[in-house]
C-alpha cells in the first residue's frame, strides 16, 4: 500500500484530464506563461478541489488516508494537515482545549501567533517568565515547580502552552510539566514548530507527544523539510476528545482554498521521515557538530543540535560578513547570532561559520534578569480597546495595547494587557535606539491603552 496517496491521486488526475475548466485559472499552466516559464510543470501540480482529490475541511479520500498514515507515524490519535503553518495549528489546539471556558497558561516569550485564539475566544491569559541559562541567557522554558505554582494559584486554567523547543532549540521538561498538568485536569499544548523532526535521531530531544503533550503543533516547513507555510496539528490520546472542535478551527480559520502544493509536500516530508531523513539527519547533525568554540550557545537541557547559535559583542559584524560571502543565517537578535542547519548539510556548507565561531572568545555571562511574578491578561480588551502612543521614556506604568517583539524571531517582549515596567521600557529604548527593528515600535513611539 502507498504511504503517498494524495500524491498518486494528483499524479492520476494530471494524466486523465486534458481541460481544467475549472479554478485556479493558470490551468496547469498555459493560462500563464509568466508563471509557467518559472515554475514549468509544478503548476499542473496546483489542483483545487475535484472529487478524486478530496477536500481538505471534511476529508474522506486520499487526504484523509494521508493524515490517518501521519498521525500512525507520529504516534498520535488524529493528524490535521495545515496549510497556515504552525500559527493555524496554534490556534486550533488552544481554540480546540479552552471550548468548554478557562484561563490559559504560557510563557512570555510564547509566539506572537497566540493572539488569534485568544482573541476569538476572549481567553484570559497566565504568563510566565522562562527560566534561563545563567550563563547565555537562553531561554529553558517554565520548571514542572513554576507550573505546579501557576496552577496552584489559578484554579481556573484549562491548559498549559508549552514553547518545545524554543527558538535556540531547548526543550523544558515537558514531560514534568505534562505530568503536574495532567494530574490537574489540565491540557497541554506544545508549541513544537521546531521541532517536526524531534526522535528522528538518537541525539534530538524526545517527540512531545511522547513526553505526555496532549496537542503538538509541528511547523512541517521550518523543521520537517516541506514548503514554506506547511503544518501539522496532532492529538494526543487525552484530547482525542476535542477532535470536532480542534477540526471545526481548522476549516474556520484556515483558508477555504488551501494549497495542494502545500499539502503534498506535508505528505512528501512524512516519506522522507519515514525512508531518507534519519540518515541526512545524521549527517547534517555531524556537520553542525563541528561548529565548535567558547561562544557557541549550549545548555545543560535538551537542545537541538542542528540550531547554531552564539553570543559576541561582535555578532551583528560575523552575520553581515558572513551574508556578503553568500552565507544567510536565521536571525542576529543583539549580541546573539543563530543558524540553522539543514538536513544533509556536508561539513563543508559550514566550514565559514566553523571558522569564525573558532575564533570567537567566551561572551560575559547574559545579564541577569529576575523572574517576574505570574501576570494575568486579558489581551481582548487590551487590542479592542482605545489606544494612543507614548514615547519608551515614559510608557512605564502604561498597559501594552499591542504586542511588542523585536523581529525577528518575533517573541513579544509585552503581551496586550501587559503594564509595562521601568526595566522594560528601558530595554525597548535601548534596543530601539540601536536601530533594532520591533513590532509595535515606531520612532521609540509604543501603542497603549488610553486610559
Amino acid at each position: 500500500m502507498s504511504d503517498t496517496p494524495l500524491t498518486d491521486a494528483i499524479r492520476r488526475y494530471r494524466s486523465a484530464v486534458s481541460s481544467r475548466l475549472h479554478v485556479p485559472s493558470h490551468g496547469g499552466g498555459p493560462g500563464s506563461p509568466a508563471l509557467e516559464e518559472l515554475f514549468g510543470d509544478l503548476l499542473s501540480w496546483d489542483v483545487t478541489e475535484q472529487p478524486e482529490l478530496d477536500d481538505l475541511s471534511h476529508p474522506d479520500g486520499p487526504i484523509a488516508e494521508a493524515q490517518a498514515a501521519a498521525a500512525a507515524f507520529f504516534g498520535a490519535a488524529e493528524a490535521f494537515y495545515l496549510t497556515g503553518g504552525a500559527t493555524l495549528g496554534l490556534q486550533a489546539a488552544v481554540f480546540a482545549a479552552l471550548a468548554g471556558g478557562g484561563a490559559l497558561l504560557a510563557a512570555r516569550d510564547s509566539h506572537r501567533s497566540l493572539l488569534g485564539p485568544v482573541l476569538a475566544t476572549g481567553a484570559e491569559i497566565v504568563l510566565l517568565d522562562p527560566r534561563r541559562d545563567p550563563g547565555s541567557g537562553a531561554s529553558l522554558g517554565p520548571s514542572a515547580d513554576d507550573v505546579v505554582r501557576a496552577l496552584d494559584a489559578a484554579p481556573d486554567i484549562r491548559a498549559i502552552l508549552v514553547n518545545y523547543p524554543s527558538y535556540l532549540g531547548v526543550a523544558p521538561d515537558l514531560a514534568g510539566i505534562a505530568d503536574a498538568a495532567h494530574e490537574r485536569g489540565v491540557l497541554v499544548i506544545a508549541d513544537a514548530a521546531h521541532g517536526a523532526h524531534f526522535g528522528l535521531d538518537p541525539r534530538l530531544p524526545r517527540p512531545a507527544l511522547e513526553l505526555g503533550a496532549d496537542f503538538a503543533v509541528l511547523g512541517m516547513h521550518k523543521t520537517g523539510g516541506a514548503l514554506t507555510q506547511s503544518g501539522m496539528l496532532l492529538l494526543g490520546e487525552r484530547a482525542a476528545p476535542r477532535s470536532a472542535s480542534a477540526g471545526l478551527a481548522v476549516g474556520l480559520l484556515g483558508t477555504s482554498s488551501p494549497s495542494y502544493l502545500l499539502l503534498v509536500s506535508i505528505e512528501q516530508a512524512v516519506h522522507d521521515m519515514r525512508h531518507a531523513m534519519p540518515g541526512r539527519l545524521a549527517r547534517a547533525i555531524d556537520a553542525a557538530a563541528g561548529v565548535r568554540g567558547p561562544a557557541r550557545v549550549e545548555v545543560t537541557a535538551p537542545q537541538d543540535p542542528l540550531r547554531v547559535a552564539f553570543r559576541s559583542r561582535v555578532a551583528q559584524e560575523i552575520v553581515e560578513s558572513l551574508a556578503l560571502a553568500g552565507i544567510r543565517g536565521e536571525y542576529v537578535d543583539g549580541d546573539t547570532a543563530l543558524y540553522c542547519v539543514p538536513f544533509g548539510a556536508q561539513a563543508a556548507d559550514l566550514e565559514r561559520l566553523r571558522q569564525e565561531v573558532a575564533l570567537l572568545p567566551a561572551p560575559p555571562p547574559a545579564a541577569e534578569m529576575p523572574l517576574r511574578s505570574p501576570a494575568r491578561i486579558g489581551p481582548r480588551g487590551a487590542l479592542l480597546a482605545g489606544r494612543r502612543t507614548v514615547h519608551l521614556g515614559e510608557a512605564e506604568g502604561w498597559i501594552a495595547a499591542d504586542i511588542v517583539a523585536p523581529v525577528p524571531p518575533g517573541i513579544p517582549v509585552l503581551w496586550p494587557g501587559e503594564r509595562i515596567t521601568r526595566e522594560t521600557a528601558r530595554y525597548l529604548a535601548s534596543e530601539a535606539s540601536q536601530g533594532r527593528r520591533i513590532m509595535g515600535v515606531d520612532h521609540e513611539q509604543v501603542w497603549v491603552v488610553a486610559e
